[in-house]
């Protein structure tokens, strides 16, 4: 019963979402592939409990993904999403959550200064995308997972001033994209619907990252923590920027990220 609960915590931000684009006459194209993607997470996450998430291979796969969205002109001059037909797959968001978990997993039994090249380059590409709000959903649970797991203060340093450069280099260019309604302004879309409406959306998205940050397995504690900070703090930045709301706004990538997080964390205390 836990585990049922816990994977559909995704559903009512999803639901909410869709149907305050219902409302407002938006295309059912459009809203209805979160639908569908909820429906295609679940099947993932079946996928997911069967064989865990760890593999190296991830690695160079989802640093491979992120460089992809640059072969494009992009979409005026912002590199975060790889085109298949009509839908558009928000990189970063489908990957990062796996390399958090992976780059946690190799910390454990390789070199330090491995996972900690690979966070800054990831880091970076994020900010070329430009993209601040992932950037720093993935800067700061990154650099606690590090710097838990190093004594020598000035390797702690020294990351530390590279990844807080390219922090700082994220939010000074952002993008000058426009708010899309059913996206970035999703939120100001539930609140039409009226305060009940309102504040169901807001409780569905502060509920996401909540299991990862109160109930983490034994054996993985830190990393549940940091992959809710994560979400924390993609949630946060959509306060700070035109940066789009997960799992209520659309976009099918934030509901398979989110599905394949929860999805380990269950699994995770199974096995504690």
């Amino acid at each position: 019963m836990r585990r049922l609960f816990l994977i559909f915590i995704p559903l009512p931000a999803i639901i909410i979402g869709s149907l305050a684009m219902y409302i407002n006459d938006v295309s059912i194209i459009i809203w209805s592939q979160n639908i569908f993607g909820f429906i295609i997470a679940l099947l993932l996450s079946y996928l997911v409990s069967r064989k865990p998430i760890g593999s190296i291979v991830i690695i160079p796969i989802s640093i491979l993904l992120l460089l992809l969205t640059f072969l494009d002109s992009g979409f005026e001059g912002v590199h975060r999403w790889i085109s298949i037909g009509p839908i558009r797959f928000h990189i970063a968001s489908i990957v990062l959550p796996i390399l958090i978990m992976v780059l946690w997993r190799i910390l454990k039994t390789t070199n330090w200064w491995i996972p900690a090249i690979i966070s800054i380059g990831v880091s970076l590409l994020l900010a070329l995308q430009p993209d601040a709000s992932q950037t720093t959903a993935f800067i700061i649970p990154m650099a606690i997972i590090l710097f838990s797991n190093v004594n020598r203060n000035y390797f702690r340093y020294c990351v530390l001033g590279v990844l807080s450069l390219i922090f700082i280099f994220s939010w000074v260019y952002l993008d000058a994209l426009p708010p899309v309604a059913y996206v970035e302004d999703i939120v100001r879309m539930v609140a039409e619907m009226g305060i009940v409406w309102f504040a169901l959306g807001i409780t569905s998205l502060v509920i996401l990252p909540l299991p990862f940050i109160l109930f983490p397995p034994q054996n993985s504690k830190l990393l549940s923590i940091c992959i809710g900070i994560y979400f924390a703090i993609v949630l946060i930045s959509t306060l700070f920027g035109n940066f789009p709301v997960p799992l209520m706004g659309y976009g099918i990538s934030p509901i398979l990220g989110y599905s394949i997080a929860i999805t380990w964390l269950i699994n995770a205390k199974l096995d504690s």
